[in-house]
């Protein structure tokens, strides 16, 4: 049934007799009566009604008594009512003023519809009842917009408590509170998404209260925001690692029912604050819209790690029964998750090879040193330019380089990504990281090392002023190679990626000094990198679980086992510079002299 606070009214009568023998017999008949119609809540929607009533009365739903028989005070819990006056006898006047000789009618009774939350599923709880214990979190929201552009005073305040029922033995539950000027609509709103929704990852509505200055919510079961669930593991990298793992695919299912069931205009899932049954370890969304700041970072993560029903995370050996549970190449991929893994992305000198693997870089002093020998690893996919300039065409020439023809367009920007198997990079890494920290005798740095899998090469012509009528020729992907080998990892600039012309066949190259003379703007190049750096304590998760498994930490036991690439310290190691950045704004001629930015 679709109720809502502003429609109409909808009624059924009861008329009553009045010579009626009790009032206990009246209060069990009133029982039968709401009995009766339980299972036909369609009849709500229809009205019927005697003609000549008098005197009509109305009762709000919440309003009771004393001194009323017990058949009033039920159909009061239930319904609004309204009461008319009774019919004469068929011997008097009729009307109002009935004689003495037939039966009288008694009043007749109307039960209207109640409000849409006092007709749902939910209990009805006393503000009196809730013993608040503890208050986990504070979620303001921002004043709404209306249709003509005003902002209406809508803002509210939530929070959220552990807390008691009283007379409830099922321990402590969780409350949220709404107050502030918008309560009734911020109210309202959520409510309308607990109704829609029901799953087990989902926190699950019990109750509602509302009094004259506060409404409230009661959801079955004691849940803590899921950040400080986590940080009761922070002792255990090896559990926490689990706990991420499994929550991330508990927030999936409930995400997904709740894609398959609602609209997901209805709710973010994205921005959905988590919560953690403490007893159970079981994840919750909340439904209440967090923010982006508050919502479950899953990232698309494919990982499907289940929730273990026998372990007790508080339990001694609880770090044991996880190791048992996951294999070594199901952990290294838990640590890549974007709650434990870093992401970093950096430039680095023009000048400079560089490729996956793992490089080190002193943000502090602004350098970068690549660590490990080349990795015999090709691409996911044949390198080739991404025009990001679509009113650009070029053309390809027989010898696979690129024509742009000038002044026909402005700017130009190219990009050429070099995306490599990262999910197998990252095992191999985390399966040899503390063998090769060993190796280099390195214990305090190693947060800076960086596993790098992506590396992303952007030409770019910026200048949109006038540009006389010339060619550019950008060079084939090919020659970023640093060698001819065809197992190589190793990707740099050209000598010559790019270049001037007035000549269509460019046979007739101009020379930077030349081009600028004639008004050919500068060439710009740059050299990002993308990979994941992890925390000491993630390291030493992984030295506990490789223990556990009877794998020697300081070997690179696990990676053979699991075929993983071998990775080699590189002998000959050179810094050059590194800076952490996106993208170059082009307002830094000192980071473009650097990183040799220019052609």
């Amino acid at each position: 049934m679709d109720l809502h606070a502003d429609s109409e009214a909808e009624v059924i009568v009861l008329s009553t007799s009045d010579n009626v023998e009790s009032t206990p017999k009246r209060a069990r008949n009133a029982k039968l009566f709401i009995k009766s119609f339980s299972f036909l809540p369609s009849l709500l929607r229809g009205s019927f009604k005697t003609s000549g009533t008098r005197g009509t009365h109305t009762r709000k739903y919440s309003e009771t008594k004393p001194g009323k028989h017990a058949g009033e005070q039920l159909v009061n819990n239930y319904y609004n009512y309204h009461i008319t006056g009774g019919f004469g006898g068929s011997g008097g006047e009729g009307g109002d003023k009935g004689g003495d000789g037939g039966a009288g009618q008694g009043p007749t009774v109307y039960f209207g519809q109640p409000q849409a939350w006092e007709s749902s599923a939910f209990r009805t709880i006393q503000l009196g009842d809730i013993n608040l214990i503890k208050e986990f979190k504070e979620i303001r929201s921002s004043p709404r917009w209306s249709v003509v552009g005003r902002q209406t005073p809508s803002a509210s305040v939530r929070r959220v408590y552990m807390a008691k029922l009283e007379g409830h033995e099922s321990g402590h539950m969780t409350v949220a509170m709404y107050e502030g000027a918008g309560t009734e609509e911020e109210w309202n709103h959520h409510l309308e998404k607990y109704e829609a929704v029901r799953h087990p990852n989902i926190m699950q509505l019990y109750g509602l209260v509302s009094s004259k200055r506060l409404r409230g919510m009661i959801f079955h079961n004691e849940l803590i925001p899921y950040a400080q669930f986590l940080h009761r593991f922070e002792h255990s990298p090896i559990l926490s690692t689990y706990i991420i793992g499994y929550g991330t695919t508990e927030w999936k299912e409930a995400t997904k029912y709740i894609g398959d069931v609602t609209e997901y205009s209805l709710m973010n899932p994205m921005s959905l604050p988590g919560w953690i049954q403490p007893r159970t370890g079981q994840f919750c969304l909340d439904l209440a819209q967090g923010g982006a700041d508050e919502g479950y970072d899953a990232l698309e993560w494919d990982t499907h790690v289940l929730r273990l029903e026998n372990v007790s995370l508080d339990a001694p050996d609880s770090e044991d029964m996880i190791i048992t549970s996951l294999s070594e190449d199901q952990y290294h991929e838990l640590c890549s998750h974007p709650s434990i893994a870093r992401y970093h992305w950096f430039q680095v000198s023009t000048e400079h090879p560089v490729g996956p693997g793992i490089f080190r870089l002193d943000s502090q002093h602004g350098t970068c040193v690549r660590i490990m020998e080349p990795l015999q690893i090709l691409p996911e996919e044949k390198p080739h330019w991404d025009n990001y300039t679509k009113e650009a065409p070029g053309e390809l020439l027989p010898n696979l380089w690129i024509r742009y023809d000038f002044p026909r367009m402005f700017a130009l920007e190219l990009r050429l990504d070099l995306w490599f198997p990262s999910l197998q990079i990252r095992k191999a890494w985390l399966a040899q990281a503390n063998c090769i920290f060993t190796e280099l005798e390195e214990e305090a740095h190693v947060k800076d090392y960086v596993c790098v899998y992506t590396v992303e090469f952007t030409l770019r012509i910026a200048n949109k002023h006038h540009i006389p009528e010339g060619y550019l020729f950008v060079c084939p992907p090919s020659d970023f190679y640093t060698s001819i080998e065809l197992q190589v990892d190793l990707y740099q600039w050209p000598a010559c990626p790019a270049y001037w012309s007035l000549d269509p066949s460019g046979a007739d190259r101009l020379s930077t000094e030349d081009a600028s003379n004639l008004g050919f703007p500068a060439i710009h190049i740059e050299t990002v990198m993308e990979g994941l750096s992890w925390d000491h304590s993630v390291y030493q998760g992984l030295r506990r679980f490789h223990e556990g498994k009877g794998f020697n930490p300081d070997s690179r036991e696990v990676a053979r086992w699991w075929g993983y690439p071998l990775f080699e310290v590189l002998s000959d190691r050179v810094l050059f510079p590194g800076r952490k950045a996106w993208e170059c704004n082009l307002q830094d001629p000192e980071l473009c002299r650097e990183m040799c930015h220019w052609l």
